[in-house]
């Protein structure tokens, strides 16, 4: 007798005689077994885990835009704000489909390019002769060794502190005809007051070999402040302050001159850095600790420098950079680095150290902390955040487009063969960019995933389909078994 295997009741057995199966009822219902349980968990999971990563999984899809590719190119796509601000931290839940709605492995990376940089090379050179002029100067000649050597400048090497001089810089070709080259250039040590000592001379472009140094004020009175008490006779009070100055003469040594040459080389590979200005930032003061609280929000963006603008010049105040952080469940500040800024304007000598540098950082805030001590609190007009360029690299095919989905929870990191396979490909490969077009969000979101999520695990998977082979394994080996069984009660006698 057949069997309909579609119909609720149907059974597996081969045979049209069930009442002394077990796996019947009382009402010729078939009894569930932990066996079929367990076939249907198998069956059912893998296909669960595959709807785990459907798009209701992801907050939001960008097209990638750029030139039709003619063949297999590896394309480049670079991330803006709005990546960043709905992305995890490790870009864990970043997928790339193509039109066909195939998932394509893609790559995460710093972009990176070798730059130049200048670098200072030593020039050999001699003293040719030194002597005293009027007006407390010194002038010092000096001679290139190397008959085709040049300088680009040279730096003035003493011990000495808390000085000012000014020197003028004269050139010639043959030591006979000078002409000036540098009319004043300053060499000052702040050291006592801020962290500034300047003893660079940048020289102009010439094929002088022989230069004149004039060195004015070089001996000079310096004030030492000290205080002591004297014991007055008579008046009202038992005791007078009276500030005195003892005044020393300093003469400047100069200890040796090193001239040097500019030379470009090419450096390693460095980070190509974007530029991000923040804005909305909200400046506050903490008068306990003397300090101006500035609070900038980031929204994410990959930061690891700020550059500031202040409307005050002529200060030093160290800088700290905080992040938010949770002690005992109560969201605080914590510090990340520390700095100093700087901005020094006084005739003839200019020096701006306004670039803060920290370690890569994303996090919807932070919070500088500029040391004010006894000084007035500086007015800030301007921050600009930089930090590294993110992009994500896919092998795009001809006639194919794609989509960026990004902005899901509770995805684990995808394990891809392409960096692997990007590591042989990009020695001196020219990539394709392409940009990110318009954001499109899902409306069909849901920020705490679907209810099958956490079936979104590679080993999950696997061990889901290798229990549904199994159980199916099982399954049929019953199923044989119960066949012979039946085939040889109902063999004839």
């Amino acid at each position: 007798m057949k069997v309909n295997l579609f119909r609720r009741d149907a059974g597996l057995s081969v045979s049209d005689s069930s009442a002394g199966s077990p796996l019947v009822g009382a009402r010729g219902r078939r009894q569930a077994t932990p066996l079929r349980v367990v076939m249907a968990l198998a069956l059912v999971a893998p296909a669960l885990a595959l709807a785990a990563l459907t798009m209701e999984r992801f907050h939001w899809s960008r097209p990638l835009e750029g030139a039709t590719v003619t063949q297999t190119t590896v394309v480049a796509a670079p991330f803006d704000a709005a990546v960043f601000a709905s992305t995890t931290d490790d870009f864990r839940d970043l997928r790339v489909l193509a039109d066909n709605g195939a998932e394509i492995p893609r790559a995460v990376e710093k972009l990176r390019a070798v730059r130049q940089h200048s670098v200072q090379r030593a020039v050999e050179s001699k003293l040719i002769a030194i002597k005293e002029l009027p007006d407390n100067r010194i002038e010092a000649e000096f001679e290139l060794i190397a008959t085709n050597a040049v300088a680009d400048g040279f730096s003035v090497a003493t011990v000495q502190r808390d000085f000012q001089h000014n020197v003028k810089v004269e050139g010639s070709s043959d030591g006979i005809a000078w002409m000036t080259l540098v009319a004043e250039a300053p060499l000052l040590d702040y050291t006592r007051y801020m962290d500034l000592r300047h003893l660079d001379v940048k020289l102009p472009a010439s094929a002088c070999r022989h230069f004149k140094l004039t060195i004015g004020n070089m001996t000079s009175e310096q004030a030492q402040p000290f205080t002591h008490l004297m014991q007055q006779t008579g008046g009202r009070d038992g005791h007078m302050e009276q500030r005195s100055m003892d005044l020393r003469k300093q003469t400047f040594r100069v200890e040796r001159v090193n001239f040097w040459r500019d030379e470009i080389v090419e450096g390693a590979a460095e980070e190509v850095r974007s530029d991000w200005p923040l804005k909305d930032f909200v400046v506050g003061r903490d008068a306990k600790e003397h300090a101006t609280l500035i609070t900038i929000p980031t929204g994410r963006l990959p930061l690891n420098r700020m550059t500031l603008e202040f409307a005050e010049q002529n200060f030093s105040r160290n800088v700290e950079l905080q992040i938010p952080a949770i002690r005992n469940g109560v969201e605080s500040w914590s510090t990340l680095a520390s700095g100093r800024l700087l901005h020094i304007a006084l005739p003839g000598f200019s020096k701006r150290e306004l670039e803060f540098n920290f370690a890569e950082v994303r996090v919807e805030r932070v919070r500088l902390v500029v040391r004010d001590g006894d000084n007035p609190p500086l007015t800030l007009k301007a921050v600009t955040g930089s930090g590294p360029v993110w992009r994500a690299l896919l092998l795009a095919e001809p006639g194919s487009t794609y989509r960026l989905l990004y902005g899901a929870e509770q995805l684990t990191p995808p394990n891809y063969d392409l960096d692997s396979v990007l590591a042989f490909a990009r020695r001196g490969l020219t990539l394709v960019e392409w940009k990110l077009g318009a954001p499109v969000e899902n409306k069909t979101y849901k920020p705490n995933g679907t209810p099958f999520a956490f079936l979104d695990n590679t080993w999950l998977f696997g061990g889901a389909i290798a229990l549904m082979l199994l159980v199916l394994g099982a399954v049929l080996f019953r199923t044989a078994k119960s066949a012979a069984k039946s085939l040889d009660e109902n063999k004839p006698g």
